[in-house]
């Protein structure tokens, strides 16, 4: 019932847009529990671009922007009881990071990390003369105005379908590589898909990373965490850039019924 329940609302999307209007009048991220929230985009078309700085105006009057390694720091130290803070992630390494949002990021003084796949940066999955992901010299820009890289695989397969060995050497491989075009150790590393048992054993796999080297594993779990020992299982919530503001507050957001029982508000 479940499952069905969300197949209508997401392939339905006048029913969508009800549904979370309606539950942006329950829920406000004014109202959302401290922690970090990290944000999952793939795309950001041109035509999107105000709407994509948007969102962030928006996020911003709600918490605080962190990088990745700011992020697990402060998991790490034990997170302030009553600290909010967004991280802004990218899958993929589409151009569209490079020449759209990245333009957002810096104008509004944010960190972000896209996560790439090493092995398409000198062979990408697109047709001769077309520029849909990031290369080498766009990777460099994201660098050079202070964003950070992360992994996403050498080849973008589906750990769950790997043996151990193909595993280490997608972790390992990746890694090295990236490492090596940042000019730092790569310490982050975002599953593809990223969804539990069906994308990736949450058992092997994030201790795979661990060994590797990283110091975080993303999953596309939604949530939010203010926990050390998530930073191997860590949620996301994966977002659009066409989204309106009451989408966020819909799907991010906390209780508004909850804060006023408290007598918050």
């Amino acid at each position: 019932m479940y499952h069905w329940v969300k197949t209508a609302l997401r392939d339905t999307p006048v029913l969508r847009e009800l549904t979370l209007r309606g539950g942006s009048l329950l829920r406000s991220l004014a109202c959302a529990e401290p922690g970090l929230y990290t944000l999952c985009y793939h795309q950001v078309p041109e035509a999107l671009q105000e709407r994509f700085a948007d969102q962030l105006r928006h996020l911003g009057r709600h918490g605080d922007f962190i990088d990745a390694d700011t992020a697990y720091e402060r998991l790490a130290a034990g997170w302030p009881a009553r600290d909010r803070a967004f991280l802004i992630s990218f899958d993929d390494g589409y151009a569209d990071n490079r020449d759209v949002a990245m333009p957002v990021l810096t104008s509004l003084g944010l960190p972000a990390i896209v996560f790439l796949v090493s092995d398409w940066l000198d062979a990408p999955p697109q047709a001769p003369g077309e520029r849909r992901y990031m290369d080498r010299a766009d990777v460099a820009a994201w660098l050079a105005a202070g964003l950070q890289i992360g992994s996403h695989g050498a080849r973008h397969l589906r750990l769950s379908g790997l043996a151990r060995d193909e595993i280490v050497s997608e972790f390992t491989r990746s890694r090295r590589d990236l490492a090596a075009l940042a000019g730092r150790p790569v310490d982050h590393f975002a599953c593809p898909w990223g969804v539990a048992v069906h994308d990736f054993d949450p058992v092997r796999d994030p201790a795979l990373a661990r060994e590797a080297g990283y110091r975080t594993f993303f999953t596309t779990r939604r949530g939010h965490t203010s926990r050390a020992e998530d930073a191997f299982l860590m949620p996301r919530h994966v977002v659009e850039p066409h989204w309106s503001a009451f989408e966020f507050e819909a799907l991010l957001g906390g209780s508004r019924l909850r804060r006023r029982s408290d007598g918050t508000a």
